[in-house]
């Protein structure tokens, strides 16, 4: 199963979150704070200029960040409320680790990221943070619940709107119809 760049630079703003909460290892709800995350940062800035293919990177990063604040705007997810809200109820901390030393997921967090291969063998075979997403959400999680029935958002219709986005042909699988190719010629 490919993982996409995307994706993994949630994974790596998931480590962050779980690190910043002196976490041993990535749980479900880091995941969920890398996604609610990475639709507030500056991603042209945050993104290394060094890498080789920048570009291409930047270009799926900003897609596939957009596809995530559409679908929390559809939903009404405030996604900084919902961060900050998460935070603060998250379990206690533990020690911390060497910065040097790479946190792994824990076993929930795996079942988290198989659920997003499974919806992602769907369509392209390519896991993007909108599989994560629905994955993250379609598991059991009642701190997480209680949340969004806090902050009145519906977890059924955030669930539903999720599913449409994954289930959504990726960007250029499409094809087009004869008409519109006739007046593109």
């Amino acid at each position: 199963m490919k993982h996409s760049a995307s994706l993994i630079f949630v994974w790596r703003v998931a480590e962050f979150e779980a690190r910043n909460s002196k976490s041993s290892t990535i749980e479900p709800h880091h995941l969920l704070l890398g996604l609610c995350k990475v639709v507030d940062l500056d991603l042209p800035e945050v993104l290394s200029k060094d890498l080789p293919d920048r570009n291409e990177v930047l270009e799926e990063l900003l897609r596939e960040v957009r596809r995530l604040r559409t679908i929390f705007l559809a939903a009404g997810l405030d996604a900084k409320k919902f961060r900050r809200r998460l935070r603060r109820t998250s379990p206690e901390r533990r020690f911390e680790l060497p910065k040097t030393e790479s946190l792994h997921r824990s076993s929930a967090a795996k079942r988290v990221f198989a659920e997003a291969e499974h919806f992602a063998q769907l369509g392209s075979s390519t896991v993007y943070p909108v599989h994560l997403l629905y994955a993250a959400l379609f598991a059991d999680d009642e701190n997480r619940d209680a949340i969004l029935a806090e902050l009145n958002i519906e977890k059924k219709r955030l669930l539903t709107i999720s599913k449409r986005e994954v289930l959504k042909p990726p960007l250029g699988l499409m094809t087009s119809s004869k008409k519109s190719r006739t007046r593109w010629n």
